[in-house]
């Protein structure tokens, strides 16, 4: 099977920056974002993180709406696991979510199936967790008042109000070990090309 391969483009956020546009609700003034134990620069990616993205693909998360007009359709959003896997807090075991792609401009992350569009099935989830819209610079998420909260980086978003999470950001839904993404910014035309450099490369090895 062919598989289009992907860059990754992210810059490091130190801070919840306000939205360069009115929003219904006011962002916090204060409050930084804290990645103590995380590197966000591009330079530091794990490769095998990412080429494991290219291998397995991503669960496509799209509303039922399916509005995916306003969105550059060569940009693509992933949300990608990073937790421990530990489950020793909820007491039995269960498997670690996939990665999820967010395939319509706004979807609901929850517990429950029949009532979001991204379903991740860990106990400290809410039903009905929280609400992530995309843009082309960034994710919008605002919590739906979930039990356990939703975090970007260290800062607990305040439910109601819409966070904007950057490319490289961590985002947590309620439960530090199971249910912590990593944001990824995919451009597809950046590397449309890379394959055939890649083969390149090793033609030119083999060569020598």
């Amino acid at each position: 099977m062919e598989v289009t391969s992907y860059s990754v483009s992210y810059f490091r956020s130190t801070s919840l920056s306000p939205l360069p546009f009115p929003v219904k609700s006011t962002l916090f003034p204060r409050g930084s974002v804290n990645f103590s134990g995380y590197n966000c620069l591009a330079s530091k990616l794990n490769y095998s993180a990412i080429n494991g993205l290219r291998k397995f693909g991503a669960i496509t998360a799209a509303s039922g709406s399916e509005n995916r007009t306003a969105i550059n359709g060569s940009i693509r959003w992933l949300l990608e696991p990073i937790g421990n896997g530990d489950t020793r807090h909820i007491g039995y075991k269960i498997p670690m979510p996939g990665t999820f792609e967010i395939d319509s401009n706004v979807v609901t992350v929850g517990r429950v199936g029949d009532k979001a569009d991204i379903v991740i099935s860990v106990p400290t989830v809410s039903a009905v967790h929280a609400r992530i819209q995309k843009t082309e610079e960034n994710l919008l998420i605002t919590d739906l008042d979930s039990t356990n909260g939703t975090f970007i980086g260290e800062k607990r978003l305040q439910p109601g109000v819409v966070y904007p999470a950057s490319p490289g950001n961590l985002v947590t839904f309620g439960d530090t070990n199971l249910a912590i993404f990593r944001v990824y910014k995919l451009r597809e035309e950046e590397l449309s090309t890379e394959p055939e450099e890649s083969g390149a490369g090793s033609e030119n090895e083999s060569a020598s």
